[in-house]
């Protein structure tokens, strides 16, 4: 083992020591029920405006308006459901492994309208790989390209969004919905999985997706329906997108050779988002995304606490931590994706420790 790894491999265990003495792995599923208690309650609320908007559409089709902002808090409803069924994936609710896992199975396909194995089996692969190429799903993208190579083997109309990417960014985050649908489809025919979870998960998915629609129509009319069914899956991959997004876009790419410890590879390609109190609930914990990866079990509410110890250490061990406003992080994605969209030759290795890794000619 290199110097290097010894070094790394020290602090992940003076970390999570620290972290262990201070009760930070314990769980809190009283913080995940009273949430989802006000999630329902919220989603309750908002159906049913969203009859006595019907009524008022009656009368002046400007209630319309109102209608569609409407349907989009639903899709921000939706993706918080879908937060709480990614935290489930990683064990983050509950103390028993099966509790977590009907929990995430119910809350993605059922309320967030996704598949929970397709998420389960990609985002395992990212959190094992963050950032490396070829290794992680999370940067192969269909019109995204993180890297030269990735923008030079893609044809047609995925290859005009790669050389835009920087530029479009903010609007393709409006089709992240409607592209993890798709994928969540495809997940469920891979003979991975037993047929009979398949079958249940591809029902509640239908039952998830198509309600709403039958219910817009039902109150608007069906051209006005599947115009706010678009809306409301809009604003949820816009939201999910826009959560997600700052994690690890833009930052160092991993080469495919590299072998980097545990402790490195979280850090190092990880992004930390200034916390708020608004913004620890609307992002669902993902602004704290280095103790996320150090720690994936860890529920929520501890990760705040967690940041301090994190923060703290990295400083006086000098250890690259990076944190930013939200608007600096989108900024500094779209910077990388028009380095690589408009140049020939965008190098992705910027951080030294990661630059060293990269493979000798």
């Amino acid at each position: 083992m290199s110097m290097l790894a010894t070094k790394s491999t020290t602090h992940f265990n003076q970390v999570l020591a620290q972290v262990r003495d201070a009760g930070l792995l314990s769980k809190k599923p009283s913080f995940y029920v009273m949430r989802l208690i006000v999630l329902t309650i919220a989603a309750a609320g908002f159906w049913t405006l969203s009859g006595f908007l019907a009524t008022l559409t009656e009368q002046n089709k400007l209630w319309m308006i109102a209608a569609f902002v409407l349907v989009a808090g639903l899709g921000i409803l939706s993706a918080q459901y879908g937060f709480i069924a990614h935290e489930a994936s990683h064990r983050q609710v509950f103390r028993n492994n099966k509790a977590n896992d009907w929990a995430g199975l119910l809350l993605a396909n059922l309320f967030a309208g996704l598949s929970y194995g397709f998420w389960l089996r990609k985002h395992n692969k990212h959190h094992q790989r963050p950032n490396q190429i070829g290794e992680d799903p999370d940067i192969a993208i269909r019109v995204l390209s993180f890297t030269t190579e990735s923008k030079e083997s893609k044809r047609g109309i995925e290859r005009w969004f790669s050389d835009r990417q920087g530029y479009l960014f903010p609007l393709l985050l409006l089709f992240t919905g409607f592209d993890l649908l798709v994928d969540s489809f495809a997940g469920l025919v891979r003979k991975d999985r037993k047929l009979s979870i398949r079958l249940l998960e591809f029902s509640l998915m239908m039952i998830r997706q198509l309600t709403p629609y039958v219910v817009f129509a039902i109150l608007f009319g069906p051209i006005w329906g599947l115009a706010l069914w678009f809306v409301m899956m809009m604003a949820f991959g816009f939201f999910m997108g826009a959560a997600f997004a700052p994690n690890h876009k833009g930052m160092p790419l991993v080469p495919r050779e590299a072998k980097l410890d545990f402790f490195s590879r979280q850090v190092l390609t990880s992004r930390n988002i200034r916390g708020s109190w608004l913004k620890d609930n609307l992002m669902g914990g993902l602004n704290y995304q280095v103790e996320h990866h150090l720690f994936p079990s860890m529920a929520r509410p501890n990760l705040r606490k967690a940041h301090e110890i994190v923060v703290e250490y990295c400083r006086k061990h000098e250890v690259t931590l990076v944190e930013m406003n939200l608007l600096s992080s989108y900024v500094a994605i779209m910077k990388h994706l028009n380095k690589v969209g408009l140049s020939n030759n965008a190098d992705p290795f910027v951080c030294p420790m990661v630059a060293e890794l990269r493979p000798r000619s």
